[in-house]
């Protein structure tokens, strides 16, 4: 199964809310599973719209599969896995989330996909660990522009201007994965 990691900013505006829906949307429908965090915003969006929409999900975790986080996710860990969908962690029960352990779990997501689609990126955020991993790992990322001010999305021209490709529409997108 085609897979593509769809990272963002845990505090998504209303424009990447809609944009992570429509993307993750025409992919599911197009055979492709969702890899991600299970973070808040994006990442869950990419969850929550994967299942809704009968695709595959899969949420890489930082700590181990006993333990949720965030703890309002533990809902949506029941539906990824009732769905068919997988959990993924490097840790054993027992382990709590670290910084360090997040940055172990974004070179997972990246390690378990063929591309990454950064949704919604503000200046500061940690899906850019994700899109370093990307390019350390020779996968292609591909970035949907955002309103200039929007401050969730103010980070996507960063990453444009440094190699990320710029799709307009889940049709651009689909083709440059084709």
């Amino acid at each position: 199964m085609k897979r593509i990691a769809v990272v963002g900013t845990r505090r998504v505006s209303p424009y990447g809310a809609r944009v992570t829906e429509q993307f993750v949307l025409e992919l599911v429908k197009r055979g492709w599973c969702i890899v991600s965090g299970l973070a808040l915003g994006v990442d869950a969006i990419a969850h929550r719209v994967a299942i809704a929409n009968g695709g595959k999900t899969i949420a890489v975790l930082a700590h181990g599969l006993d333990y949720c986080y965030p703890p309002q996710h533990v809902g949506l860990k029941q539906q990824i896995v009732e769905s068919g969908g997988l959990l993924v962690s490097t840790h054993p029960n027992g382990v709590k989330p670290t910084p360090d352990l997040f940055r172990a779990r974004n070179s997972l997501i990246v390690q378990l996909s063929e591309a990454v689609l950064v949704t919604a990126l503000p200046h500061k955020s940690g899906a850019k660990i994700t899109i370093r991993y990307a390019g350390e790992q020779g996968k292609d990322v591909y970035v949907i522009p955002g309103p200039i001010d929007d401050w969730s999305c103010q980070g996507a021209s960063e990453v444009i201007m440094n190699g990320g490709i710029p799709v307009a529409s889940p049709d651009d997108l689909i083709q440059c994965l084709l």
